[in-house]
């Protein structure tokens, strides 16, 4: 078990999601690193899931902690691995190392400081978090109050549960990812997309203006969506059958489904990612659509850094998330 002895800024239990909800309006919710998050739960012996957003299986849970400031102890001998963004973190004040186990004891404190790299980490423990399963995952939705750890995150003097370990401590000890598969996690960030299900909406300038500006995450992000700061997209005329249906705002559309990734532009200004926590229905122009295998990107991308999204066809969009689901496999473990 852990004890909370600070939260941080947002500190949530989260697996790899309950795709198959949307027509009612629940989000996939889950891991903003599929990655990450499946690499830690590897390293520690849990499950790490199935395909990111259209398997059955969530895998174990794990912590994803935002920015900085969650500090716990711990109140038992385990076995933990922290992955994700570099969020400075340290064992009884000294530098804890990422992307591999280390053995913590009874009354060890884990702090995380501040980021150097990327904006989540992932702490998984050896046996995943024990929280109830609420629509076949484990995963907190804060907007809606369910999964998770109560629905909320963490707080101070919250004690976290921790399932019976699949493997034994020694058996785990020495474990690290293969360092030639460690992400880099900063900028300049390049995040791969699909244009459309409205890119025939915009002129070819406003198109061009997308692919080519360096876009500056805003400090009103979340786990909703992902907003970026940058330049004004152009819009062709406006049919007449969009304002009758939807009015003028050349922004809006008839509402219709959205996908996590959708690149919402409300207004032709800051494009927003709609990321794990995002709606099912919209009634915004979605420019494109950021691929499966780079929403992780979006997700450790730290306010006002920049960002540039890059067109690919939907064959590469597949062979990406092929290679991300890959690359999560044992024969990447490396055991000292």
């Amino acid at each position: 078990m852990f004890e909370i002895l600070h939260g941080g800024m947002q500190s949530t239990v989260q697996d790899v999601g309950r795709p198959g909800y949307g027509a009612t309006g629940m989000p996939v919710c889950g891991t903003a690193d599929r990655f990450s998050l499946a690499i830690a739960n590897l390293l520690v012996g849990n499950d790490p899931g199935e395909r990111y957003l259209v398997g059955e299986n969530p895998g174990d849970a794990g912590i994803e902690t935002l920015i900085y400031g969650l500090r716990l102890k711990s109140l038992g001998d385990t076995v933990i691995a922290i992955t994700g963004a570099d969020l400075m973190p340290t064992l009884n004040g000294e530098p804890l190392p990422m992307w591999q186990t280390v053995r913590v004891r009874a009354d060890d404190v884990i702090t995380f400081r501040r980021p150097q790299t990327g904006a989540r980490a992932y702490l998984a423990i050896a046996g995943g978090i024990d929280v109830p399963v609420w629509a076949g995952s484990r995963s907190t939705y804060i907007r809606g109050g369910v999964g998770g750890f109560e629905g909320r995150a963490f707080r101070k003097g919250d004690i976290i549960r921790v399932n019976t370990p699949k493997r034994s401590f020694d058996d785990l000890a020495g474990r690290r990812l293969s360092p030639d598969l460690i992400p880099a996690l900063r900028s300049p960030w390049q995040v791969r997309v699909v244009l459309g299900p409205h890119d025939y909406l915009f002129l070819d300038e406003g198109i061009e203006t997308f692919l080519s500006v360096d876009w500056e995450m805003s400090d009103l992000s979340d786990r909703m969506g992902c907003r970026f700061r940058g330049a004004k997209l152009s819009f062709k005329p406006r049919p007449d059958y969009l304002i009758a249906q939807a009015g003028t705002d050349p922004s809006n559309v008839v509402d219709s489904g959205v996908v996590i990734g959708g690149i919402q532009v409300p207004g032709g200004m800051e494009p927003i990612v709609l990321h794990a926590d995002g709606p099912s229905m919209g009634g915004y122009v979605v420019i494109a659509t950021v691929i499966s295998a780079d929403l992780g990107k979006v997700g450790q991308i730290k306010p006002s850094e920049k960002a540039r999204f890059v067109a690919v066809d939907t064959d590469e969009a597949v062979d990406a998330l092929k290679e991300l689901e890959d690359a999560i496999s044992e024969r990447n473990i490396v055991q000292k």
